[in-house]
């Protein structure tokens, strides 16, 4: 029997590297359920509807293909088909992550690494649903997940599920002008601690905003960050699950990747969801076919495909900081077929040509 493997999780932007992969598919990431739940994965069953294929294969418009995010060889092939005119590329983002990634475009915004969190922070602030995106993001910053609010020698460190665009404002205006603040209040008590940090870090993860207001509230977030950076650090963190497809776009097309369009703004093109980095199932999104994560069901996807998690391949992890190696287990005897292998298989053969270089072969 084969040893287990130690590899990088392929499933979250955080890209975990002391991830253990057993012979039996199994996976042990300290207790994180987005990676553990890879060895689920290989045993998805296929659930095709040939009227649902056939029509994808048939479509004369370019096929819309829609994720969170994928690796380097997958988006190399994406972005190929993209400028050939086969399908058009969405990422399909949250709200919240979407907004922030708006702003910094649009005004800037100060950015700092994970490593220089851990290095350098001394109060750090998380926003939104961080700990069912990122499990084990927490213990990578190095704070305690079971403490709400508490100071951990001298850092501090506080949580809240989400922000509103008023509270956002409010916050500002305490951090602005503290005098003025009610005494007593949160406001007060958080701008005290903002003024107090050297180094301040705002982690904003899926959720953290209303979804009708999250441009305006990511725009307060960073006005607060741009003015505490006048006379101390304060930086702005999260985890982009669409990092290497965005860097690999921006590299070949010298443009930025497109964001998901709502239903009523698309005609009848063929939809298409790959299940890749950083998937969170959306409820009210349907599509013609789901490649790869687990079955949704007929409600969800007209037609399933299963991938493999795993191939080798690179990443970025989802702050941009470093770039990792994904690869295929030693430790398993199997392989499933990679997101690009299945896309192929429903889309025109006349207009999809891959190099003879799949992604699931060992190398």
């Amino acid at each position: 029997m084969s040893e287990p493997s130690r590899v990088v999780c392929p499933l979250c932007p955080l890209h975990c590297d002391d991830v253990v992969v057993n012979a039996d598919g199994s996976v042990r990431a300290n207790g994180c359920e987005i990676a553990e739940s890879a060895g689920s994965l290989v045993n998805q069953v296929a659930r095709t509807d040939k009227a649902t294929l056939a029509r994808i294969a048939a479509d004369k418009q370019p096929i819309r293909v829609i994720t969170s995010g994928v690796d380097l060889v997958a988006a190399r092939q994406l972005v190929q088909w993209q400028s050939d005119g086969v399908i058009e590329v969405e990422i399909e983002s949250d709200p919240s992550l979407q907004a922030i990634g708006t702003v910094t475009r649009r005004d800037g915004i100060v950015a700092a690494t994970l490593s220089e969190v851990v290095t350098h922070a001394d109060l750090v602030w998380l926003i939104g649903e961080i700990d069912p995106a990122w499990p084990r993001l927490e213990e990578k910053l190095r704070l305690e997940s079971a403490v709400s609010s508490a100071t951990y020698g001298k850092r501090q460190v506080k949580r809240w599920e989400r922000w509103t665009a008023d509270f956002a404002g409010r916050m500002h205006h305490a951090i602005e002008h503290p005098e003025a603040t009610e005494p007593g209040s949160e406001f007060q008590t958080r701008a005290k601690h903002f003024h107090e940090s050297s180094y301040a870090a705002i982690v904003i993860g899926p959720g953290a905003f209303d979804a009708d207001e999250a441009e305006m509230t990511a725009a307060m977030i960073a006005r607060i960050t741009r003015r505490r950076n006048e006379s101390a650090r304060c930086v702005c963190v999260t985890l982009d699950p669409a990092a290497t497809l965005r860097s690999v776009h921006a590299w070949r097309t010298n443009e930025s990747l497109a964001s998901m369009v709502s239903d009523s703004e698309t005609d009848s093109t063929p939809v298409i969801r790959l299940v890749g980095i950083g998937h969170r199932m959306s409820g009210d999104r349907s599509v013609d076919l789901q490649i790869g994560g687990c079955d949704p069901g007929a409600e969800h996807a007209k037609a399933f495909m299963p991938v493999s998690p795993w191939t080798n391949s690179m990443v970025i992890r989802g702050d941009g900081s470093v770039t990792l190696p994904l690869q295929i287990p030693t430790a398993l005897s199997v392989n499933s077929p990679a997101v690009i292998e299945q896309l192929q298989k429903v889309l025109p053969e006349s207009r999809t040509v891959v190099p003879n270089c799949s992604a699931s072969q060992r190398t």
